[in-house]
């Protein structure tokens, strides 16, 4: 995958694992650690994007998970956006 982040017709994001700096449940005594391939997320469980408390744009999940990226704001906004809208997007 090319690409940083994609969105798909179906509401579904991809996020390529090398942009990925965190991806944690942070009330939780679990966590979770991302190797080798892209996470894919519905866009519908998310809650919302901003920065968390280390200043890294952050998709807050409805399960309690965050996952914090290496990317601008409006490239997260502008694939969110487009999944929200059934939109295929690819951010390189």
């Amino acid at each position: 995958m090319n690409t940083k982040l994609r969105s798909t017709k179906e509401g579904l994001i991809y996020i390529r694992q090398s942009v990925i700096l965190n991806l944690k449940r942070p009330n939780a005594l679990e966590g979770a650690k991302v190797l080798g391939k892209p996470i894919i997320i519905n866009v519908n469980h998310i809650v919302f994007l901003s920065h968390n408390l280390d200043g890294n744009v952050t998709f807050f999940m409805t399960n309690g998970f965050e996952i914090s990226m290496n990317v601008f704001y409006n490239e997260a906004e502008e694939v969110f956006n487009c999944a929200k809208a059934s939109i295929e997007k690819e951010i390189h």
